[in-house]
């Protein structure tokens, strides 16, 4: 049976979700964007340098921190009040999808 990855089950409650707004959308798709990038990065590097297994333990600890930072943020918001959400949470959540997206653009480019 297949087990939804949490951090893109996060992703999608947030795309289905009535309370964001289109810049949380905008920073969802970077944010899939970016970790598609960076999957094909580490899982089929081709002609790039091979990720070691150092290296790559380094990274799936980053991607874990930024994830969790994202689903926390979200999950702030669903938890908080109405007006605590508007005025503090959403813009919580913008910048965890954004500094998620900058890190598997990071990851994704790295020689």
């Amino acid at each position: 049976m297949y087990t939804p990855d949490p951090a893109l089950q996060v992703l999608a409650e947030i795309m289905l979700s009535a309370n964001v707004g289109a810049i949380h959308l905008r920073r969802v798709g970077e944010v899939l964007v970016a970790r598609a990038e960076m999957d094909d990065r580490i899982l089929y590097p081709g002609a790039k340098s091979q990720v070691s297994g150092e290296f790559l333990d380094e990274l799936m600890f980053g991607v874990t921190d930024v994830e969790e930072a994202y689903i926390r943020a979200w999950q702030a918001c669903e938890e908080g009040s109405a007006e605590w959400c508007k005025s503090e949470g959403l813009a919580a959540l913008e910048i965890a999808l954004q500094r998620a997206a900058e890190y598997f653009l990071g990851v994704a480019s790295q020689e």
